[in-house]
């Protein structure tokens, strides 16, 4: 498979349908595909967030590696990498 030629030949594909719909179905694959996640959040949520990336930056929580993080889990639950 010539993944440039499917490309174009999808694209004049897409250059010449009119059906609306198939266009928006074309566009939600994408949407579902690319797992952009648009999260709403409530206004306490955002605000609680603000506090604790402050806090962070200040330096006033304590933030762990990855390395960290995992071998935490590793000695409570005894979970292998």
């Amino acid at each position: 498979m010539n993944l440039q030629a499917e490309k174009i030949a999808l694209i004049k594909l897409l250059i010449e349908t009119e059906e609306v719909s198939l266009i928006q179905k074309i566009k939600d694959l994408f949407k579902k595909e690319n797992k952009e996640i648009d999260y709403d959040l409530t206004k306490s949520q955002k605000i609680e967030l603000d506090k604790r990336l402050k806090k962070h930056l200040s330096g006033e929580s304590k933030s762990y590696s990855w390395e960290e993080t995992k071998q935490e889990i590793i000695d409570k639950h005894g979970l292998q990498a």
